[in-house]
């Protein structure tokens, strides 16, 4: 997510459903209490949670 890929993007490299995708990030949303991708993207960065990512 941090990288920009889309859904399709992610579950194809994770070997999983694009459904399994959409609710893994409502999931990550929803806990963080973010609305958007982007902020929970930056937010990981921010966190050092992920390597900064180009």
């Amino acid at each position: 997510m941090a990288r920009g890929l889309s859904n399709r993007e992610i579950a194809e490299e994770l070997f999983i459903s694009e459904n399994t995708v959409k609710n893994h990030i409502r999931n990550i949303l929803e806990k963080l209490q973010m609305k958007s991708r982007m902020e929970a993207a930056m937010y990981a960065v921010r966190s050092k949670l992920v390597d900064n990512v180009p």
